[in-house]
């Protein structure tokens, strides 16, 4: 039975060595999906450059990214590990251009460090400078979270991410718990979505 659902598109922005938490990430949000979706009216369609962009000629890659999803998300959802992620140009990373344009746009933004053991080998120590310097100057500005395992992390950002979702579905700067999605006419996009 097909039902009208508000979408939320929420981006999933980290540098490369959290591939594992990324494909987390989406499993908790399709989780959510099938748990909510229905009975809530809501759909969280989770978004990656990887997915999400089509490659363009003579443009500057992450201006290709910020445009396809950056620009359009509803929420953002940011992952470090040891890394920072490669240089844009104008930002430190493509990860933390996505979180300052979102975050300068007015979209909440989730952020996650890993405490999980690295093999020292394995370790650019220039990217970890630069994200220790990141997290130095995000840490008195913001609330994140840290996670010691992969299995931690799944269990933090399902419950967060529901307390997201309620805040996203309040009316603009409203705390009208009980106002039905249906009247919420005045908030941010809102597509039809065929489920069976």
């Amino acid at each position: 039975m097909a039902y009208d659902s508000r979408v939320f598109r929420v981006l999933i922005a980290s540098p490369s060595d959290v591939e594992e938490e990324r494909e987390i990430a989406v499993r908790v949000i399709q989780a959510w999906n099938d748990l909510y979706s229905y009975t809530r009216k809501v759909v969280l369609l989770p978004l990656r450059w990887e997915t999400h962009t089509a490659r363009e000629y003579d443009i500057r890659p992450q201006e290709v990214i910020n445009r396809a999803i950056v620009d359009n998300c509803d929420l953002v959802v940011g992952v470090f590990w040891t890394r920072i992620g490669t240089r844009t140009g104008i930002a430190e990373s493509g990860t933390l251009e996505e979180i300052e344009r979102a975050a300068k746009n007015g979209k909440p933004a989730m952020l996650y460090f890993s405490r999980v053991g690295a093999d020292p080998d394995k370790i650019d120590l220039e990217q970890l400078a630069r994200l220790k310097a990141f997290k130095e100057k995000t840490y008195p500005s913001a609330l994140t979270e840290s996670f010691r395992s992969q299995i931690e992390f799944r269990d933090k950002f399902a419950s967060q991410l529901e307390l997201k979702v309620r805040d996203l579905q309040k009316p603009d700067g409203g705390v009208d718990n009980d106002a039905e999605p249906s009247r919420m006419e005045s908030e941010p996009r809102r597509e039809e979505v065929k489920c069976d």
